[in-house]
């Protein structure tokens, strides 16, 4: 894992190659370099950026035994053909690769498409402009991994779960391994928290006053209320400030509640949809049904994007070409705490059968992309689709966002290891992932095509 916020940045300048010689090359490395790092500079005040000439073989050991605790490497290939790069790209470090048309084509050509072929977790771009904004722009993806190394998540799940991902229970791996998968692909450190312990420590010790000023907040600001039991909406809050004040003992960026198991097997008397709906403008991820693999696209997309997501139950329709994205909350924020908020409606759901879930009117006639993940064949799933309209109903959960795609590329393409979990984040992702997928070791598998 990186100390500190830092990528190492390597300058591919052999004196001779194929933009010309010293002394007339030197000068021309210098101005490109002088571009390039006042531009970084500007874009990411709060990187600390490493930068290293390598002009011989000597140089390149020198800067992978230097910069072995970088997140990742950026290099500019400014000269060539000497073969520098190749060390760097089979270090197993994520690099970004930038290529000076002129200069650099040749090295580049030979050895991008080699190390892709191969799996290398490499992005390369070759342009006359390297110091283009959108170019240096993918740097963020660096950003992106470093606070994925440095996050950690707090599942609170039932006393047996604990016991049994703590021990990886060898008949249900995929189960009770899943946030060990996690883990070891993304860096994030998960929590696990009891819940006795959890409701003895915090949600017992809920301030009743403060939780049903919460609770009056919730229903004075939503559209319409249509739960007539108010104390399962107080519940609902006293468990949010329980679930805020465990993070904050935690030091945790997210929280998972395995909230299914852990109210029908009576350890919890509320359900936390409404508490997930205010966690995000306490700038906390919240995870439905403790699902760690939906983590991981949650707290990716938050540090790429700064987008909300929310899990949904994607339910497909062939005739109509449509798919139902449906949870008992969504973010209503759904393009970040600077954007717009939507209207919700506190209601029960599940045929009644549930309390104090959230219906949220998501925006409609926009780009939706949906994604999901497994850890274990290292995959990460995409597609996306057209928000075209919100339903609601009492059957099944409470927000209902309705989307058009190719719905018979998605159920011949649907990974069971998946699950049927799928985050949904407004806006067209879809290249920015696949990106990030690369420099992670992902392999991508686009659901709708």
């Amino acid at each position: 894992m990186p100390c500190k916020n830092k990528i190492a940045v390597g300058f591919i300048v052999p004196p001779e190659g194929a933009i010309g010689g010293s002394p007339y090359s030197e000068k021309w490395f210098s101005e490109k370099k002088q571009k390039v790092l006042d531009k970084l500079h500007t874009m990411f005040p709060d990187i600390k950026f490493v930068t290293y000439d390598i002009r011989n073989v000597n140089d390149v050991s020198d800067f992978l035994d230097r910069e072995s605790d970088s997140i990742g490497y950026l290099i500019f290939i400014l000269n060539c053909i000497a073969g520098l790069i190749r060390p760097i790209l089979y270090s197993g470090k994520p690099v970004i690769m930038i290529g000076e048309t002129y200069g650099g084509s040749g090295e580049f050509l030979l050895e991008y498409s080699s190390a892709k072929e191969e799996g290398r977790p490499v992005l390369g771009v070759v342009t006359r402009n390297i110091d283009d904004e959108h170019v240096l722009g993918k740097v963020r993806l660096f950003k992106v991994i470093y606070k994925l190394r440095n996050s950690k998540i707090l599942f609170i799940v039932s006393p047996a779960e604990r016991l049994l991902m703590n021990l990886e229970y060898p008949l249900s791996v995929d189960l009770y391994s899943s946030i060990k998968a996690l883990q070891a692909v993304s860096g994030v450190t998960p929590i696990l928290l009891d819940v006795r312990e959890f409701v003895k420590k915090y949600y017992q010790h809920v301030d009743e006053g403060e939780a049903k000023k919460v609770a009056e907040k919730w229903v004075k600001n939503a559209m319409r209320n249509y739960e007539e039991d108010n104390e399962e909406i107080v519940k609902s809050a006293k468990l949010y400030l329980a679930m805020r004040n465990a993070i904050k003992d935690y030091e945790a960026n997210a929280i998972a509640v395995d909230c299914i198991v852990l109210y029908n097997s009576g350890f919890l008397d509320a359900w936390p949809c409404l508490g997930y709906m205010e966690l995000w403008y306490d700038g906390i991820v919240p995870i439905c049904e403790a699902d760690a693999y939906s983590a991981f696209s949650l707290l990716a997309m938050k540090y790429l994007a700064d987008r909300p997501g929310f899990i949904s139950d994607p339910s497909p329709d062939n005739l109509k070409d449509e798919v139902v994205y449906y949870h008992c909350y969504s973010p209503t924020c759904p393009y970040g705490l600077a954007g717009k908020t939507c209207p919700y409606t506190i209601t029960p759901a599940h045929l009644g059968s549930k309390h104090a879930s959230v219906f949220v009117e998501l925006p409609i006639n926009e780009e939706i992309t949906v994604v999901g993940f497994i850890p274990e064949e290292r995959v990460l799933t995409l597609h996306t689709a057209k928000a075209v309209s919100n339903e609601f109903s009492s059957y099944a959960c409470a927000t209902k966002l309705v989307g058009r795609t190719n719905t018979c590329a998605l159920i011949n393409n649907w990974r069971k290891r998946a699950g049927w979990h799928r985050v949904v984040f407004y806006g067209n992702w879809r290249e920015e992932l696949k990106d990030l997928a690369t420099l992670l070791g992902l392999k991508v598998i686009e659901e709708d095509k």
